[in-house]
């Protein structure tokens, strides 16, 4: 039986599926299987998988219908996996060799740990370097993410209150057994049921990060998290995580902590609604404000506050505006 299971859900990735498939077949820790699924895929992913079903290591499985649900095939993949460790491979993702390495004997060495991760290179289509994803948690701390640590669960959930401070899951790997214990990936979330689940894994284990950034998370256009955030769903569900933690009688954030992540919740959701740079349903603001309202006893006071603030300034440019057209005639 291998120690760790691979599961790589595809849909329509063809182009970077070779990529993608020898980047794991290649890693220089080898007792692994990798379980392949693919969702109704309708460009030449099949051709491409088909070139690797005689490697023993590699197990398949077509879905004759697309799930139309980004995370129901996680799962499904899970549900076949019979390593210790899981983790789940972004088909249009890619990876260093020696991140499985690592990222096993951060796990091996640390029974209390139930997820390790390690820093990742931001890549485009053609695999070119943006960035290293440090970037994205430099202003909640310079230092934490500089080097490798192991640490208790909780503190990182000081820092997922605010963000995903592990946004890309192919750098995840997983104990199985507390990610079965934390309720496996929440499908009905379309953007966010990775964080979901690292909040409650965490609660229940440690975590380990590798610094080195092995491996390479790809973003493009057609990405899931592009899509949703074109009608504002990254806001709502962003609200149901922070909405779960704050609720969660295992967790214990300052007053003044609670505070600043309603009134961020609540700036940004003002700005949406002003801004209308998303087409956001009545359906989906009544959802965000459910979500809030159950954290905030003062979310309608900050929503009047904001929103006041922004027809305030608006009233001060259209007069500025009339009087600036008046000066010129």
């Amino acid at each position: 039986m291998p120690k760790v299971s691979i599961v790589l859900p595809n849909y329509n990735y063809a182009r970077y599926l070779d990529e993608r498939i020898q980047s794991i077949l290649d890693q220089t820790y080898q007792d692994f299987e990798l379980i392949i699924l693919d969702d109704a895929s309708t460009d030449n992913s099949l051709e491409v998988i088909g070139k690797y079903t005689e490697d023993p290591r590699v197990k398949t499985k077509f879905y004759s219908e697309n799930s139309g649900l980004p995370y129901k095939r996680w799962n499904d993949g899970a549900d076949l996996a019979q390593g210790d460790y899981l983790l789940i491979a972004g088909a249009d993702d890619s990876c260093h060799p020696t991140l499985l390495e690592k990222l096993v004997e951060k796990l091996d060495n640390n029974p209390s740990v139930g997820l390790a991760f390690t820093q990742s290179w931001e890549i485009d289509g053609d695999g070119k370097h943006l960035r290293s994803m440090k970037e994205w948690t430099d202003d909640l701390s310079v230092d934490r993410w500089a080097r490798d640590f192991v640490s208790d669960g909780k503190d990182e959930i000081e820092y997922l209150l605010v963000r995903n401070t592990i946004p890309n899951a192919s750098s995840v790997l997983m104990r199985r057994s507390v990610f079965i214990e934390a309720g496996k990936f929440n499908e009905q979330l379309r953007l966010t049921a990775d964080w979901m689940l690292w909040v409650k894994m965490l609660i229940i284990s440690d975590i380990a990060f590798v610094a080195e950034p092995l491996n390479y998370f790809r973003t493009h256009a057609n990405t899931v998290r592009s899509n949703t955030e074109k009608n504002a769903l990254n806001i709502e569900e962003s609200c149901q995580v922070r909405s779960y933690m704050l609720r969660n009688p295992k967790l214990n954030f300052s007053p003044e902590k609670i505070n600043k992540i309603c009134d961020g919740m609540v700036g940004h959701w003002a700005n949406i609604i002003f801004g209308n740079s998303a087409k956001m349903s009545l359906e989906r603001n009544f959802k965000i404000y459910k979500f809030i309202s159950s954290i905030d006893p003062q979310l309608n006071q900050r929503l009047i506050f904001k929103l006041g603030v922004r027809l305030f300034k608006l009233r001060e440019l259209k007069q500025w505006l009339s009087s600036i057209k008046l000066k010129a005639v």
